[in-house]
């Protein structure tokens, strides 16, 4: 089992390395300002029993969940996801379609309530590139503050040791979590991040595992080229370093970030077709052949009509350019509680306008399905920041797979060729969304009060329709009689 612990920090926030303090398996060094990734990779036999049984049925798995609090990043970190818990999995062998997602979601269930327990809970990954995507992907999404899964696993890897399990619950305050399954290799990762802002570095190893520490800054190595980013500190490992090492090296790396920021929220009135407006600070793109796109994670209560984004007006006049993914199935007429399928994801590219300037807006419209009757006669939805970045073409055999950083398997990533490059727009809460990155809209519903008397109402119309229909199809037809007799009795009389 292997422990890798790494701090980004910026240039002239550096450590002063006489002022660590190695001892055989801890590191204590002054605070500073930094982002902190704490990245475990353990083999199958290294995990619980009950993972390690239930990881042998998948291909890859791969758990994520993102914070609904804002936070700052620091490249190599700059990749983003909507907040919330995302779930997605390929299996080695498909086999009962009810079967597949059942195990997992029993395991995901102890944590938190989730609608997971079927196949048709999941929608099917599609990919622009099948390499990328080999074997059928099923992905789930549901809107929770943090997976207490990761949270849960991480703690029984530790047992009993102490130390690890404090650290462990350090992950509550994580920004991000993520847990990652790859048959291929085949190791688990389980990975914390925590966002840019002042630490205390006091570090312990733990019995039977390898612990490796980085304390880096942005650096400049030789023969960088243009998709590289270089970092500098140094690196030890607690318990066999007895003094740091210095570091410099460089990495292509395909998710970077951007001075400008957006924020997300909905056009009041909302209605039952409420839009989304995505206000950014800057159109200026990071080259010249860069697209700028947003990517939503719209839960079931709310959808995109694909088919009103194939008009090419409509779409200019909301500064957008075109639908590029809409995830299947949707139904466009099913109310909520009715809807099996999570929610869906949407690929849109914006259009930005001509001339540089500093703000600029798109606006998607979207369409409420609807909802359970509730006590106050309203309910109240929420829908997370959509992931808003530009897409740049990267130059031919740029190789990001030897960055020890690198995140892949974000959903939208399978949506573009490989040699892709995001710059990430940094996502800003709305003075009405209580300092989250979370949209909000109270929706009008059925009072249940009423519902009763509006069920009671609805039966009794009906059944007056239907006794009316019957009525007149029996006054039809005793007139026909009536008329069949006459001209009978008639004809007898000639």
């Amino acid at each position: 089992m292997r422990e890798r612990i790494t701090f980004i920090h910026s240039p002239e926030d550096g450590v002063d390395p006489a002022e660590l303090v190695l001892e055989p398996a801890r590191l204590k060094a002054p605070a500073i300002q930094a982002a902190r990734e704490d990245r475990l990779t353990a083999a199958l036999d290294e995990l619980p029993s009950h993972v390690s049984r239930l990881l042998q049925d998948f291909r890859t798995l791969h758990v994520g969940s993102v914070s609904t609090e804002p936070y700052q990043t620091i490249e190599p970190y700059a990749a983003r996801l909507s907040p919330g818990l995302h779930v997605s999995y390929s299996l080695l062998k498909e086999g009962e379609p009810d079967l597949e997602p059942q195990k997992l979601c029993e395991l995901l269930q102890a944590f938190g309530s989730l609608d997971c327990m079927s196949r048709e809970a999941f929608t099917s990954v599609a990919s622009k590139n099948d390499k990328n995507t080999p074997h059928d992907v099923h992905y789930f999404y549901q809107l929770l503050d943090h997976s207490h899964l990761i949270l849960k696993t991480y703690a029984d890897v530790c047992g009993d040791n102490e130390e690890c399990r404090s650290r462990a619950r350090e992950l509550n305050d994580a920004s991000s979590l993520e847990f990652a399954y790859d048959a291929d290799k085949p190791v688990a990762k389980i990975t914390g991040f925590w966002p840019f802002k002042e630490r205390t570095l006091d570090i312990t190893s733990s019995d039977g595992r390898r612990t490796e520490v980085g304390i880096m800054a942005r650096g400049s190595p030789p023969s960088m080229e243009q998709h590289d980013i270089g970092l500098g500190g140094i690196t030890l490992v607690l318990g066999d370093s007895k003094r740091p090492s210095p570091t410099l090296f460089k990495f292509a790396e395909r998710h970077r970030s951007m001075e400008q920021s957006f924020q997300a929220t909905f056009n009041q009135p909302t209605g039952l077709h409420p839009a989304m407006r995505i206000s950014l600070s800057g159109s200026q793109a990071p080259a010249e052949d860069c697209r700028s796109y947003a990517f939503l994670t719209l839960p079931k209560t709310i959808f995109v009509d694909r088919y009103q984004l194939h008009d090419d007006l409509f779409m200019a006049s909301k500064n957008l350019t075109a639908l590029r993914h809409a995830s299947v199935p949707v139904d466009l007429e099913a109310p909520a509680y009715t809807t099996k399928t999570w929610g869906s994801n949407i690929l849109l590219e914006l259009a930005p306008p001509s001339t540089t300037q500093e703000e600029w807006t798109a606006e998607v419209p979207l369409h409420l399905r609807y909802l359970e009757p509730s006590a106050t006669g309203e309910r109240e939805i929420h829908v997370a920041y959509p992931v808003v970045f530009w897409a740049c073409a990267a130059e031919q055999g740029t190789n990001f797979a030897i960055n020890p950083f690198d995140k892949v398997g974000l959903g939208y990533d399978d949506l573009f060729d490989d040699d892709t490059v995001y710059w990430h727009v940094t996502p800003q809460p709305a003075s009405e969304s209580d300092g989250r990155l979370v949209s909000s809209i109270t929706v009008p519903v059925v009072d249940e009060k009423a519902a009763s008397w509006v069920g009671a109402g609805t039966a009794a119309v009906v059944g007056l329709g239907f006794l009316w229909v019957l009525w007149q199809l029996v006054r039809a037809q005793t007139n026909s009689d009536r008329e069949a007799r006459a001209a009978k009795v008639e004809k007898k009389s000639r």
